[in-house]
């Protein structure tokens, strides 16, 4: 009789996987919503299902929403979403981009402002520039938010923004790259920027320089320095 020796079966133990951060784990909800228009509106349909007048109030979350419109814009973005012909692409990741929103989030974690033009006067555009990109990009920011999910809740549903331009900017076909910066804020206590563009700098596709955009930012230079020498 033969007599097989015990099979032996060593387990393999896999290195953990890094957690996603804020940053990636916000253009992974946008991507979502980008890629699939339709199914992101059943989402905010569930979303509309905790309004109670202007009151948001979601089972479990940590505080209630007031908002400034009530339902109205959850119902606009719904028949936004349901509306679209096809999907957008996915957004990639672009670090250029991630940096010059760290530099707005870095400022207004600071001082408590909120908006898109710096302490300087400089615009989305200028501040990419300065990082060594172009000044063909947009903005969208979000304060409040306890997830990234809300986040870009947030972004789509546009309340009180009454040109919805944040809703428009996330569904733009033409862009393909956006850099995230998510951190603290002194007043609302969260907030995240993203900057987003065709092109993974902000430059234009038809030309690497970018002279009007040069000019700007010379332009914004000039402004800083006179105010440094009190002129």
């Amino acid at each position: 009789m033969w007599i097989w020796p015990a099979a032996v079966l060593l387990a393999v133990t896999a290195p953990a996987l890094p957690s996603p951060t804020p940053e990636q784990q916000l253009l992974e909800e946008l991507n979502r919503a980008r890629t699939d228009p339709a199914g992101y509106a059943v989402t905010l349909r569930d979303y509309r299902s905790h309004y109670n007048g202007r009151i948001v109030d979601i089972p479990g979350a940590p505080v209630r929403y007031e908002t400034q419109e009530g339902v109205a814009p959850v119902d606009e973005a719904i028949a936004f979403l349901q509306s679209r012909a096809s999907s957008a692409a996915r957004l990639a990741p672009a670090d250029l981009l991630a940096e010059a929103a760290s530099d707005h989030r870095d400022e207004q974690g600071q001082d408590g402002s909120i908006g898109h033009v710096g302490r300087d006067g400089s615009q989305v555009g200028e501040r990419v520039l300065r990082r060594g990109g172009g000044a063909y990009v947009g903005e969208v920011i979000a304060y409040g938010s306890d997830s990234p999910a809300d986040m870009v809740r947030q972004l789509i549903v546009d309340d009180g923004v009454s040109d919805r331009s944040h809703r428009t900017l996330l569904f733009d076909t033409t862009l393909r790259f956006a850099g995230v910066s998510c951190g603290s804020h002194p007043v609302y206590r969260t907030m995240c920027v993203i900057d987003l563009a065709r092109t993974e700098d902000g430059r234009s596709r038809v030309a690497r320089f970018d002279p009007e955009g040069r000019q700007r930012l010379a332009q914004l230079n000039r402004r800083r320095s006179d105010r440094a020498s009190g002129a």
